[in-house]
């Protein structure tokens, strides 16, 4: 499994927002993004397309969000974030995760933000 961290940070004048950090993965700021900017606002969408590729019912998705892309594997999933011009950058940046454990985070992260949201509701 992927080893991470959650945090709540201060963002000032009251405000909060909480984060994941992971250790001991390449390019693990790809996967921050990819969750943050991408998995939160279309969690629903993201999901079924993982769902596809692990039931078999598909054998590669690509989902393409605000922030990155994701070419989901049976076995892996690569993440490339498209904000990044460079060619050479942009391989550079891919943050490849196991699949199903990615899915896994998902779900767990998704749980996470909802839980953050009601607790720090304004």
């Amino acid at each position: 499994m992927i080893e991470k961290e959650y945090k709540i940070i201060d963002l000032g004048n009251g405000r909060k927002d909480i984060i994941i950090l992971f250790s001991g993965l390449n390019n693990s700021e790809t996967l921050v993004s990819f969750l943050y900017s991408d998995v939160t606002p279309f969690e629903d969408w993201i999901k079924a397309e993982f769902d596809r590729v692990i039931s078999g019912e598909s054998e590669y998705e690509e989902v393409n969000g605000n922030v990155c892309s994701a070419e989901i594997g049976p076995v892996t999933t690569k993440l490339y974030d498209n904000l990044i011009e460079d060619d050479e950058e942009y391989y550079n940046s891919c943050c490849e995760v196991d699949t199903n454990d990615l899915r896994c985070l998902i779900d767990e992260w998704c749980e996470k933000v909802r839980n953050f949201k009601k607790e720090h509701q304004n």
